[in-house]
């Protein structure tokens, strides 16, 4: 018997980040299991030479044109980064292309609680006041404000920003067919576990809120943890593609094994971090 596909795990920044903030990913997740390859975005890191996109939507439509859907694959977002995942999904089902095994949002707020953020008012502070902000709110540590490199990294998150201030659920993003994980920090003042729930109307397929013990930068903070629960999503993802390839039929008690996938479907999952 051959051995199983990896996964492809496609990984996007938060405001701010680039691709270089999945490095230790790329390295560290077992490669015959979860194979992480981050998206750049088109302006920042190794793109940075590149026009930036108007519009968050206009930025995930370039990032669906460089999934390679051929294979098992995944989506994963943090912050930012969450939102844009979700709306590559759409970008790549617009398309027509398979859809991803999962889609996992980490402190991310759904689309229909962005519209009265308070990024717009974020946009008109001075650059010192702006940093300051967003430390007091975990999204950025608070040596950036005193770092020689703030000069490069202040216009990176106001454009980041912006397409999150500029962002509008017009039309209303259609319902997913994959499985959809929210994940959120438990010290994380901007996604409380309410904020978290709000994604659930994003998918026709199973969502699993799950609770993790750290702040905004949890995903990173907390890369053992994660780690370990990616592997797993994606061990239970190939045996549920195995099961369908063979042509299992599906019933009462598959159905219930299909929800393995996320856990039990009563409450938060939690986990410690430790």
């Amino acid at each position: 018997m051959s051995a199983p596909e990896p996964l492809t795990l496609y990984c996007v920044p938060h405001a701010g980040g680039s691709a270089r903030s999945f490095v230790r990913w790329r390295r560290e997740l077992p490669p015959a299991v979860v194979v992480a390859r981050p998206l750049e975005i088109a302006g920042k890191g190794l793109r940075s030479r590149e026009p930036r996109a108007t519009t968050l939507r206009e930025a995930a439509a370039d990032l669906a044109a460089r999934v390679d859907p051929g294979g098992r694959y995944a989506l994963f977002g943090h912050s930012m980064g969450g939102l844009l995942a979700h709306e590559t999904a759409q970008a790549l089902a617009r398309l027509g292309r398979p859809a991803p095994a999962f889609v996992v949002v980490a402190a991310a707020r759904p689309p229909h609680l962005l519209e009265d953020s308070s990024y717009g008012p974020l946009l008109e502070l001075g650059d010192d006041a702006l940093l300051d902000a967003l430390a007091a709110h975990g999204r950025i540590p608070r040596e950036v404000r005193t770092s020689p490199m703030r000069h490069q990294f202040v216009p990176v998150i106001r454009g980041d920003l912006a397409l999150l201030a500029g962002y509008r659920t017009d039309p209303p993003p259609r319902p997913l067919t994959c499985d959809l994980l929210t994940w959120y920090g438990t010290g994380d003042p901007d996604t409380p576990p309410g904020t978290a729930a709000g994604w659930r109307p994003y998918t026709r397929a199973a969502h699993r809120t799950e609770a993790f013990a750290g702040g905004h930068f949890f995903p990173h903070e907390l890369f053992p943890e994660v780690a370990r629960r990616l592997v797993e999503l994606s061990e239970r993802a190939q045996g549920r593609g195995r099961g369908r390839a063979e042509g299992q039929e599906r019933t009462a008690g598959q159905e219930q094994a299909r929800g393995r996938l996320l856990g039990p479907a009563s409450g938060p999952r939690k986990t410690s971090g430790r």
